[in-house]
């Protein structure tokens, strides 16, 4: 058992959990296709985007900072693996190098993008499929709609 601070998500007193999913509405913020995050054990956020290297690590605060005024961000939970996932993506955000949406097979880490970084993470660390089609181009907004996930909370940044 880890002894981390038990830490909140920005103006809220909803926890923050290792393979918490952060779902970034479309707008501004996200170049206007949505953007989904992984929590990390830390409770640092993980993710894909455009960019060279394209795995990055930031905490809760700098996440929200990026966000606009009006913003919402949806914030989902799985009942299985999520603390093992959370620490697959740890250990492999560093490999992920190229942001592409034109390489959507499971098996590559390098080239990657923020969806299919959290199927690998679940899938590989906690061998937990969120949703049965894993070796397709799956977008942001798809997380909302998966059965495998519980919308906990929607923050909207002030």
């Amino acid at each position: 058992m880890s002894l981390r601070k038990v830490q909140s998500y920005p103006n809220s007193k909803v926890k923050i959990l290792p393979g918490d999913i952060l779902y970034s509405s479309i707008g501004k913020s996200t170049y206007y296709v949505g953007h989904v995050t992984i929590v990390g054990p830390d409770c640092n956020i993980i993710e894909s985007i455009p960019g060279n290297p394209s795995g990055h690590i930031l905490t809760a605060s700098q996440f929200w900072q990026r966000h606009h005024t009006g913003d919402r961000i949806t914030l989902l939970r799985s009942k299985f693996g999520a603390e093992k996932a959370a620490q697959w993506a740890l250990e492999n955000v560093q490999f992920v190098k190229k942001y592409t949406v034109l390489n959507y097979q499971l098996k590559t880490i390098e080239n990657n993008y923020c969806s299919k970084f959290i199927l690998q993470a679940y899938y590989y660390g906690a061998n937990y499929k969120l949703t049965p089609f894993l070796n397709w181009l799956i977008l942001p907004q798809a997380f909302k709609y998966m059965q495998s996930l519980e919308k906990v909370a929607i923050f909207t940044k002030a």
